[in-house]
Protein backbone atom coordinates (compact mmCIF):
# COMPACT_ATOMS: atom_id res chain seq x y z
CA UNK A 1 0.00 0.00 0.00
CA UNK A 2 2.79 2.14 1.20
CA UNK A 3 4.48 1.40 -2.57
CA UNK A 4 1.31 2.38 -4.14
CA UNK A 5 0.18 5.52 -2.72
CA UNK A 6 4.19 6.94 -3.21
CA UNK A 7 3.22 6.21 -7.01
CA UNK A 8 0.54 8.07 -7.17
CA UNK A 9 1.64 11.03 -5.36
CA UNK A 10 4.58 10.83 -7.93
CA UNK A 11 1.98 12.04 -10.55
CA UNK A 12 -0.27 13.81 -8.77
CA UNK A 13 1.71 15.85 -6.08
CA UNK A 14 4.75 17.94 -8.10
CA UNK A 15 8.49 17.67 -6.88
CA UNK A 16 10.48 20.22 -5.70
CA UNK A 17 14.29 20.48 -5.56
CA UNK A 18 15.41 20.33 -2.22
CA UNK A 19 18.31 22.72 -2.57
CA UNK A 20 16.70 25.69 -4.36
CA UNK A 21 12.73 24.80 -3.95
CA UNK A 22 11.98 25.25 -8.21
CA UNK A 23 10.45 22.15 -9.99
CA UNK A 24 12.73 18.74 -10.14
CA UNK A 25 11.90 15.26 -11.45
CA UNK A 26 11.87 12.36 -9.20
CA UNK A 27 15.29 12.58 -8.26
CA UNK A 28 15.01 15.28 -5.74
CA UNK A 29 17.32 17.68 -7.49
CA UNK A 30 16.30 19.81 -10.21
CA UNK A 31 18.22 20.07 -13.39
CA UNK A 32 20.28 23.36 -12.97
CA UNK A 33 21.80 21.70 -9.26
CA UNK A 34 22.24 18.53 -10.76
CA UNK A 35 24.47 19.99 -13.26
CA UNK A 36 26.50 21.70 -10.63
CA UNK A 37 27.85 18.56 -9.72
CA UNK A 38 31.34 17.06 -10.81
CA UNK A 39 31.12 13.32 -10.76
CA UNK A 40 34.37 11.87 -11.14
CA UNK A 41 35.28 9.63 -14.12
CA UNK A 42 38.15 7.74 -15.35
CA UNK A 43 40.99 8.08 -15.38
CA UNK A 44 41.10 8.30 -11.89
CA UNK A 45 43.47 6.36 -9.07
CA UNK A 46 42.78 2.62 -8.65
CA UNK A 47 43.66 3.23 -4.91
CA UNK A 48 43.17 6.20 -3.54
CA UNK A 49 40.31 7.24 -6.37
CA UNK A 50 41.74 10.88 -7.12
CA UNK A 51 40.80 12.00 -10.29
CA UNK A 52 43.91 12.46 -12.83
CA UNK A 53 44.52 14.20 -16.20
CA UNK A 54 45.61 11.09 -17.57
CA UNK A 55 46.57 7.19 -16.99
CA UNK A 56 49.30 6.55 -15.44
CA UNK A 57 51.29 3.60 -14.81
CA UNK A 58 49.78 0.50 -12.86
CA UNK A 59 46.44 3.33 -12.18
CA UNK A 60 48.31 4.77 -8.86
CA UNK A 61 48.79 8.51 -8.42
CA UNK A 62 52.48 9.89 -7.01
CA UNK A 63 50.36 10.31 -3.33
CA UNK A 64 49.75 6.75 -3.05
CA UNK A 65 53.61 5.29 -4.36
CA UNK A 66 55.09 7.18 -2.22
CA UNK A 67 52.83 7.02 1.05
CA UNK A 68 50.55 4.08 0.03
CA UNK A 69 47.62 4.12 2.16
CA UNK A 70 46.03 1.83 4.64
CA UNK A 71 42.53 2.03 3.49
CA UNK A 72 42.92 -0.28 -0.02
CA UNK A 73 40.51 1.27 -1.73
CA UNK A 74 38.31 4.48 -1.97
CA UNK A 75 35.80 5.89 -4.13
CA UNK A 76 33.86 9.25 -3.65
CA UNK A 77 31.09 9.49 -6.60
CA UNK A 78 31.84 13.64 -7.14
CA UNK A 79 33.98 16.64 -6.43
CA UNK A 80 33.37 18.25 -3.38
CA UNK A 81 32.50 21.89 -4.92
CA UNK A 82 29.58 24.33 -4.01
CA UNK A 83 26.97 22.15 -5.12
CA UNK A 84 28.08 18.82 -3.40
CA UNK A 85 28.59 20.52 -0.49
CA UNK A 86 25.21 22.39 0.10
CA UNK A 87 23.70 18.76 -0.40
CA UNK A 88 25.65 17.11 2.08
CA UNK A 89 25.33 19.81 4.57
CA UNK A 90 21.49 19.39 3.84
CA UNK A 91 21.43 15.76 4.38
CA UNK A 92 23.55 16.01 7.39
CA UNK A 93 22.06 18.93 9.48
CA UNK A 94 18.52 19.52 7.48
CA UNK A 95 16.43 16.74 8.24
CA UNK A 96 17.42 15.57 4.49
CA UNK A 97 16.67 11.66 4.36
CA UNK A 98 14.47 12.20 1.30
CA UNK A 99 17.64 12.38 0.18
CA UNK A 100 18.89 9.29 1.32
CA UNK A 101 17.43 7.06 -1.69
CA UNK A 102 19.03 9.55 -4.66
CA UNK A 103 21.96 9.53 -3.19
CA UNK A 104 22.59 5.47 -2.23
CA UNK A 105 21.22 5.43 -6.27
CA UNK A 106 24.22 7.52 -7.26
CA UNK A 107 26.41 5.37 -5.37
CA UNK A 108 24.88 1.97 -6.48
CA UNK A 109 27.67 1.56 -9.08
CA UNK A 110 30.42 1.80 -6.67
CA UNK A 111 29.19 0.32 -3.76
CA UNK A 112 28.81 -3.05 -6.20
CA UNK A 113 32.75 -2.48 -7.20
CA UNK A 114 33.62 -1.91 -3.46
CA UNK A 115 31.43 -4.79 -1.32
CA UNK A 116 31.55 -8.69 -1.29
CA UNK A 117 28.80 -10.65 -0.20
CA UNK A 118 29.98 -11.14 3.21
CA UNK A 119 31.60 -7.53 3.67
CA UNK A 120 30.62 -5.85 6.78
CA UNK A 121 29.36 -2.45 5.75
CA UNK A 122 29.81 0.07 8.73
CA UNK A 123 29.28 3.51 8.45
CA UNK A 124 31.44 5.76 10.08
CA UNK A 125 29.64 6.73 14.02
CA UNK A 126 28.66 9.89 15.23
CA UNK A 127 29.54 10.52 19.00
CA UNK A 128 26.63 10.20 20.97
CA UNK A 129 26.21 13.90 22.32
CA UNK A 130 26.16 14.52 18.11
CA UNK A 131 23.76 12.12 17.27
CA UNK A 132 21.29 13.16 19.72
CA UNK A 133 21.36 16.45 17.90
CA UNK A 134 20.92 15.52 14.71
CA UNK A 135 18.56 12.71 15.53
CA UNK A 136 20.52 10.18 13.10
CA UNK A 137 23.56 9.46 11.33
CA UNK A 138 23.56 10.10 7.92
CA UNK A 139 26.30 7.65 6.78
CA UNK A 140 24.30 4.84 8.71
CA UNK A 141 21.51 5.61 6.51
CA UNK A 142 23.18 5.81 3.68
CA UNK A 143 24.87 2.27 4.12
CA UNK A 144 21.41 0.82 5.15
CA UNK A 145 19.89 1.88 1.73
CA UNK A 146 23.14 0.71 0.10
CA UNK A 147 22.62 -2.95 1.79
CA UNK A 148 19.11 -3.38 1.70
CA UNK A 149 19.12 -2.20 -1.99
CA UNK A 150 21.70 -3.99 -3.41
CA UNK A 151 22.38 -8.41 -3.15
CA UNK A 152 25.75 -8.07 -1.16
CA UNK A 153 27.27 -6.54 1.87
CA UNK A 154 25.99 -6.51 5.71
CA UNK A 155 25.03 -3.88 7.30
CA UNK A 156 27.19 -3.69 10.35
CA UNK A 157 25.93 -0.25 12.09
CA UNK A 158 26.40 -1.15 15.74
CA UNK A 159 29.95 -2.61 15.66
CA UNK A 160 31.81 0.77 15.49
CA UNK A 161 31.44 3.84 18.06
CA UNK A 162 32.90 7.08 18.49
CA UNK A 163 34.02 7.54 22.33
CA UNK A 164 35.64 10.46 21.80
CA UNK A 165 33.43 13.60 21.46
CA UNK A 166 36.12 15.22 19.26
CA UNK A 167 35.11 18.72 17.86
CA UNK A 168 34.27 20.20 14.79
CA UNK A 169 36.90 19.20 11.90
CA UNK A 170 36.12 22.54 9.89
CA UNK A 171 38.70 24.81 9.61
CA UNK A 172 41.30 22.30 10.93
CA UNK A 173 44.39 21.19 8.65
CA UNK A 174 45.53 17.62 8.45
CA UNK A 175 47.99 17.38 11.09
CA UNK A 176 45.42 19.08 13.72
CA UNK A 177 42.36 16.94 12.12
CA UNK A 178 44.44 14.08 12.94
CA UNK A 179 45.19 14.75 16.70
CA UNK A 180 41.82 15.51 17.12
CA UNK A 181 40.21 12.21 15.77
CA UNK A 182 43.51 10.16 17.82
CA UNK A 183 42.08 7.19 19.53
CA UNK A 184 38.66 8.69 18.76
CA UNK A 185 36.58 5.09 17.63
CA UNK A 186 36.46 2.03 19.36
CA UNK A 187 35.02 -1.34 18.60
CA UNK A 188 32.84 -3.54 21.05
CA UNK A 189 33.27 -7.29 22.05
CA UNK A 190 31.17 -8.51 19.36
CA UNK A 191 32.82 -5.95 16.90
CA UNK A 192 35.98 -7.79 17.71
CA UNK A 193 35.37 -10.57 16.59
CA UNK A 194 32.99 -9.58 14.03
CA UNK A 195 35.63 -8.06 12.03
CA UNK A 196 38.27 -10.41 12.35
CA UNK A 197 39.53 -11.60 8.50
CA UNK A 198 36.39 -10.01 7.11
CA UNK A 199 36.42 -7.36 4.71
CA UNK A 200 35.16 -3.78 5.57
CA UNK A 201 33.24 -1.23 3.40
CA UNK A 202 33.53 2.63 5.46
CA UNK A 203 30.33 4.54 4.74
CA UNK A 204 30.99 8.68 5.28
CA UNK A 205 29.63 11.56 3.45
CA UNK A 206 32.97 13.84 2.55
CA UNK A 207 36.49 12.86 2.60
CA UNK A 208 38.47 16.37 2.86
CA UNK A 209 42.49 14.82 4.39
CA UNK A 210 40.73 11.59 5.01
CA UNK A 211 41.60 11.96 8.66
CA UNK A 212 38.57 10.21 9.78
CA UNK A 213 38.61 7.06 7.59
CA UNK A 214 42.23 6.53 8.28
CA UNK A 215 41.49 6.55 12.11
CA UNK A 216 38.70 4.00 11.86
CA UNK A 217 40.85 1.96 9.66
CA UNK A 218 43.26 1.83 12.25
CA UNK A 219 40.92 0.42 14.75
CA UNK A 220 39.71 -1.79 12.89
CA UNK A 221 43.03 -3.07 11.61
CA UNK A 222 44.06 -3.37 15.70
CA UNK A 223 41.39 -6.06 15.29
CA UNK A 224 42.60 -7.49 12.97
CA UNK A 225 40.01 -7.10 10.12
CA UNK A 226 41.28 -8.23 6.63
CA UNK A 227 41.17 -5.25 4.72
CA UNK A 228 39.63 -1.98 4.33
CA UNK A 229 37.49 0.01 1.24
CA UNK A 230 35.95 3.09 1.83
CA UNK A 231 32.65 4.82 0.00
CA UNK A 232 31.89 8.94 0.41
CA UNK A 233 29.42 10.84 -1.25
CA UNK A 234 32.24 13.52 -2.35
CA UNK A 235 35.65 14.02 -1.84
CA UNK A 236 38.52 17.03 -1.94
CA UNK A 237 40.32 17.25 -4.98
Amino acid sequence: MRHLIDHLSTFILPHQCVLCRSFADSTNLCASCWSGLEPISDPKCGQCGRPLQHDLPQGKCGHCWLLPPSIERTRAWCLYNDTSRAIVLKFKHGNGLALTPVLASMLGRLYEELVTADSLVIPVPLHRWRYLHRRYNQSAELARRLTSTHNCGLFAPNLLHRHKATTSQAGLNQAQRKQNLANAFQLNDNGKVAVRDRHILLIDDVLTTGATLNEATRTLGRAGCQSVSALVIARVR
